[in-house]
């Protein structure tokens, strides 16, 4: 019996020089692949953000306009001021409400303000409940992409009727969202 010896010791290196550049490729593949695919989900995720914010802000204008007494509308500077009336309880010393308590009438006011100046970067809507007080931002400052105002208008509908247009722009994605709309005042007496 004749056995044949094995000579396949030269084949290893021809192997690891075909394979290396192989797994070289695929490596890069996987990681180009993986951050486009992390770049789109960034991107989805701050259109996201800004059609939530849109919403949410004309969801806030809409609640508040609806019940207001008065609206201040300035465009030039936007500004957006909803006055209402509301109960002050004056209680007994003990703090008890009895029969025979005052009970007044008292005014509260909701700003919405831009902060910043239309199409800048940073700018956003600040609301704030007494005019005194600076007010928090309810746009521009989130974790997952940050957005601006490009347009906060609006104007006076007949007598009731409040139309607020309001477009915003995420910075990350660079796309823009529009929404107008218009709101009935049934309590509002002056504009």
């Amino acid at each position: 019996m004749f056995r044949k010896k094995n000579h396949s010791g030269g084949f290893v290196f021809a192997e690891f020089a075909i394979a290396l550049p192989l797994l070289i490729l695929l490596g890069w593949g996987l990681a180009t692949v993986g951050l486009k695919i992390f770049y789109l989900g960034k991107i989805q995720l701050a259109d996201y953000v800004l059609e939530e914010e849109v919403h949410d802000v004309l969801s806030r204008i809409i609640y508040d306009a609806r019940a207001a007494k008065n609206v201040k509308a300035v465009n030039g500077a936007p500004t957006l001021t909803f006055t209402y009336r509301t109960i002050n309880e004056i209680k007994a010393s003990d703090g008890a409400l009895e029969v025979g308590d005052v009970i007044a009438d008292k005014e509260e006011h909701r700003v919405y303000i831009l902060v910043g100046g239309l199409k800048k970067k940073g700018s956003k809507i600040n609301y704030k409940r007494v005019e005194e007080v600076l007010a928090n931002p309810i746009t521009g400052d989130n974790y997952f992409g940050e957005t601006r105002v490009t347009q906060f208008e609006f104007e006076k509908i007949g007598e009731k009727v409040l139309h607020i247009t309001l477009e915003m722009q995420s910075e990350v994605s660079s796309h823009k969202i529009k929404i107008s709309t218009a709101v009935y005042m049934p309590g509002c007496e002056s504009f």
